[in-house]
């Protein structure tokens, strides 16, 4: 089975980045969405807010980039055990030009 999810959105908000114990960088960000897409013959809005996280040398990259239009690409998971909505864990992340 893919689990495969790509997305364009905008950074509105970067968590403080934090460390796992074998010092791998995690930066926990929130992504927002609005376009508009065809469903059914008409169109309708869509908008959405998606927890994400990136793991790894990106992570160091993105932080303190809140506003900034993205397209990520990557799998969905659940948060934690105990947290079982989704969350997106960002493998492929670049500014996004339009």
């Amino acid at each position: 089975m893919d689990n495969l999810f790509t997305l364009a959105a905008q950074i509105a908000e970067c968590r403080e980045l934090r460390y796992t114990p074998a010092g791998i960088p995690i930066l926990d960000i929130m992504l927002v969405h609005e376009s508009w897409q065809w469903e059914n013959g008409q169109q309708c809005l869509v908008k959405l807010e998606m927890p994400a996280r990136i793991i790894g040398k990106d992570a160091l990259n993105w932080q303190h980039r809140e506003q900034t239009a993205v397209e990520v690409s990557g799998f969905l998971t659940q948060k934690s055990r105990c947290y079982s909505k989704p969350v997106l864990r960002i493998q492929n992340i670049k500014e996004y030009k339009g």
